[in-house]
């Protein structure tokens, strides 16, 4: 949804994905991509009107809720719902990765460096500064300026996956 309001009208794809890509390989959540959005919009006023707007109302609701932390987080309903809020947030990464994929991935070297991005953090658990890095060389190797490997069409555009 964010894709469809903010591209045609404030960004280019190209720098929609790659802000999106960027927020996705740093840890925590995405909060950071509202300030890029706004900061690519309307400059460093932007990035921090959108950053206010983000973070204020969380840090008053933390505020709010700090008196009662104590008490609730012994509770037993409220640490199974907490549990379903990271099961939730797992599948919603789940489904910006795929959404990512569409649109990011248009030759063979890009769904390696994917594939490969993919691996290191998931199967063998590395870091998500050292699988951007990874992902980074391995893409610089495989680009049309270094060995030029896996540069044919991964998809064609009306193809859906």
């Amino acid at each position: 949804m964010l894709q469809t309001e903010v591209v045609p009208g404030w960004m280019t794809k190209d720098q929609f994905l790659q802000g999106l890509g960027l927020a996705q390989s740093m840890p925590g959540p995405l909060f950071n991509f509202s300030s890029y959005l706004g900061a690519v919009y309307q400059g460093v006023a932007g990035g921090l009107v959108a950053y206010v707007g983000l973070f204020g109302p969380g840090v008053i609701l933390i505020f709010a809720i700090v008196p009662f932390w104590a008490r609730l987080r012994h509770v037993k309903w409220f640490k199974s719902m907490l549990n379903g809020v990271n099961a939730t947030a797992i599948g919603l990464v789940g489904a910006a990765c795929v959404i990512l994929w569409q649109g990011a991935v248009a030759t063979a070297a890009d769904a390696m460096v994917f594939v490969l991005a993919g691996t290191l953090a998931i199967v063998y658990n590395i870091g998500a500064p050292w699988v951007v890095l990874a992902g980074g060389i391995f893409g610089a190797i495989l680009s049309q300026d270094a060995l030029s490997l896996g540069q044919r069409a991964w998809c064609s555009p009306g193809d859906n996956l």
